[in-house]
């Protein structure tokens, strides 16, 4: 009998609805129904993991290419080519960011400078060039960055040409503190400079104000990239592919009605533009997407103004061919060329006819260092507002959204049961040799075949031993290992669909050869501050609220010495981009929420984890939606509801890495019911599906412990 497909097949602009109701058993309530506990046959299990499946013949897709940058150039020359455009322009220090000029984390690869300039190629980073003598072109290059990625940049970067600087690790200075010495420092000039278009306008103040105190100058060129001189005509240029509309059955509000809201917030801020430059608010407020600007991010390249009763849309006219109706709908919109933004922003000035012009422009974090310098004086006089308040507003899911994250998180959360299951059988039962790539393309493959995928989400973390302590390792078809079922396996992986975007990690061990008291214990310690977070409740209004959890999640951990070096938890978009600032569960990247942020219908993960260099590491994530709790649960001193979270991800934890006493009875009940209920939820489908080996992982898989 031939298999049924993974998911019924269906038109993207299917609603959600009829998805539902096509496949009910995949978006019931998490905790509902659960069956009695059985006593597994586990040896019956392991004949129906072993056994043949049409799956392990399929070939494995080549994945979309992760766009990394080319240069003829070694990284000696880059610096060579660069310090001579510094010489010409009296600089001693050169700042070159990662982001682009919207400020964004993921970026174009031709805005990936700070990648062609060192070949350092994390989502987070700045280099620091400096010449010391106008003499020899010769001087000092760092890269500085986050935990996340130590380990990745001493692997990438030339030590014959580069330092890495460890942001928050004692013995390292900060780069500003290292630019500011250099410059201090240099015989050739004391001119610290970068494009201001690529610097936020908060960095851009900070080195203003202090520069006064250093004895050194801060002078951008605005109109001169000298990375982009040094690349030359080997700098890739932006795809004209064009976008899409996003149906109102995956977004849930009109722009219209979106564009509304803004103009409340206008007036009441008696404010008249508002300039919105982040790449995912735009695509948020017009409901628009693409699928090839920017690898694992589904926006492109854009500028909106939006006033009173008009909004402007700076963007390439070929991109918009297709969405022609789409904008036509939009009252009072007008389309002019993406490169005519900062042109418009100088003739944004004060008349007699328009005294009173007031912006409000992104958060000072958000908004570009040239953004408000491009501005008239008249106008920076009367006032503005930063405030990123579209960031804000697409935050919060409207009910379709939130409907529609379910929907996506049952797809992905079936995907890596079948992926999971996959993988056992073939280490452990076949045998055979598995690479990180391999896997990486398998669960693509599995994926693609879902309705409404549209890619990845981010780069597959597939990692297994001591790969897996390079927090963001990805691997490639020219540089991974074989997977060791002896040591632990870490995948993070998520992807996009129409209906929302997912972000899971699981840490697995297959097979008990190699199996480690350690490893139970450090795997069981992430999982308690990962239950830990899961199950708290707390308050409304606090603006602390993302630190508390971010300890919630360290303090097993902490109890014995030890810590990770990330973030809990960001905000995660409906079809957006993976990391939705600015919700964070963190006090290290990313930064605490400083605002009160943690309200109903904001998604968000939670992501302990633990790791040792050169040897392992653990991380368990999964994706919570926060909810109000029930009246009976009762009320907070002000009188209002308690939140909580919503476990949206539906994939089993590795219970060969769960030891038992390191857990509270409270948290092995809520794992024993998590996992009876994912399998009440999988199970018929798995088998409906003819898919035996994935059914038998889970039942084995969700046994209680």
């Amino acid at each position: 009998m031939e298999k049924e497909r993974l998911l019924p097949s269906h038109n993207e602009e299917e609603s959600a609805e009829a998805i539902n109701a096509t496949s009910p058993s995949l978006f019931s309530n998490i905790f509902s129904c659960l069956p009695t506990y059985k006593k597994n046959d586990e040896s019956h299990l392991d004949e129906m993991i072993a056994a043949d499946d049409p799956l392990d013949h399929e070939p494995l897709p080549h994945l979309p290419p992760s766009l990394k940058v080319e240069s003829s150039l070694n990284s000696g020359e880059r610096l060579t080519k660069l310090r001579q455009l510094m010489k010409d322009h009296g600089i001693s220090v050169y700042l070159v960011p990662s982001e682009d000029e919207h400020q964004s984390e993921e970026t174009g690869l031709s805005e990936k400078r700070r990648e062609f300039l060192c070949g350092f190629t994390g989502s987070a980073g700045i280099c620091v060039v400096t010449l010391d003598s106008k003499e020899e072109l010769e001087g000092e290059a760092a890269l500085s960055t986050d935990g996340r990625y130590f380990l990745q940049a001493e692997q990438q970067l030339d030590p014959k040409y580069w330092r890495l600087l460890k942001q928050g690790m004692a013995g390292y200075p900060t780069w500003e503190q290292f630019a500011f010495e250099k410059a201090a420092e240099s015989k050739f000039s004391n001119v610290i400079s970068c494009d201001p278009k690529l610097l936020s306008l908060y960095k851009g103040e900070y080195f203003t104000n202090m520069l006064k105190h250093k004895g050194v100058q801060f002078k951008t060129l605005l109109e001169t990239n000298l990375v982009d001189e040094v690349w030359g005509p080997e700098k890739p240029s932006r795809p004209t592919d064009p976008v899409y509309s996003l149906p109102l059955d995956f977004a849930g509000e009109t722009t219209s009605s979106k564009l509304l809201r803004v103009r409340e917030y206008l007036a009441d801020k008696e404010a008249t533009h508002l300039l919105i430059t982040a790449l995912d608010d735009i695509g948020w407020l017009l409901n628009l997407r693409s699928d090839v600007d920017i690898p694992f991010s589904p926006f492109f390249y854009s500028y909106v103004i939006v006033t009173g009763d008009s909004v402007v849309l700076y963007a390439q006219d070929e991109k918009l061919k297709n969405v022609r109706e789409h904008l036509g709908s939009i009252k009072g919109l007008t389309i002019k060329p993406y490169g005519q933004f900062y042109g418009d922003l100088s003739m944004l000035k004060t008349t007699i006819s328009k005294p009173d012009i007031k912006m409000v422009l992104p958060s000072k974090n958000a908004c570009n260092y040239a953004l408000v310098n491009s501005l008239p004086q008249s106008s920076a006089k009367q006032g503005i507002i930063y405030d990123s308040v579209v960031a804000t507003m697409k935050l919060f899911k409207n009910p379709t959204e939130l409907f529609n994250a379910k929907i996506a998180q049952s797809k992905d959360s079936l995907a890596f049961i079948v992926f999971s299951a996959w993988l056992e059988n073939q280490l452990i039962h076949k045998k055979a040799k598995v690479d990180e790539w391999q896997a990486a393309q398998k669960i693509y493959s599995i994926r693609s075949k879902l309705p409404n995928f549209k890619g990845l989400s981010y780069e597959t973390i597939s990692s297994s031993g001591p790969n897996a302590a390079i927090i963001h390792y990805a691997p490639s078809p020219t540089q991974h290992s074989v997977i060791d079922p002896t040591v632990p396996y870490l995948i993070d992986s998520g992807a996009h669909y129409l209906e929302g975007t997912t972000d899971i990690t699981r840490t697995y061990k297959f097979g008990y050869e190699g199996l480690t008291k350690e490893y139970k214990k450090f795997y069981t310690l992430v999982l308690k501050g990962h239950l830990a977070v899961a199950m708290a409740k707390f308050p409304a209004g606090s603006t602390s609220t993302g630190a508390i959890l971010d300890a919630y999640a360290r303090q097993p951990l902490w109890n014995e010495g030890l810590d990770f070096n990330h973030g809990t938890g960001h905000g995660v978009g409906s079809f957006g981009n993976v990391h939705e600032g600015p919700l964070y569960i963190s006090t290290t990247a990313g930064g605490a929420s400083h605002d009160d942020l943690f309200k109903k219908g904001a998604i968000l993960t939670d992501e302990p984890g633990y790791y040792v260099d050169g040897e392992y590491g653990f991380r368990v994530e999964s994706e919570l939606e926060i909810v109000e709790t029930d009246d009976s649960f009762g009320k907070t001193r002000s009188g209002g509801k308690y939140l909580g979270f919503n476990y949206l991800t539906k994939v089993p934890f590795c219970r060969k890495l769960i030891d038992a006493k390191y857990l509270a009875p409270v948290e092995i009940t809520w794992i024993n019911e998590f996992h009876l209920a994912v399998k009440a939820e999988f199970g018929p489908k798995l088998l409906r599906l003819g898919d035996k080996r994935a059914y038998a992982w889970l039942v084995k898989e969700t046994a209680p412990i």
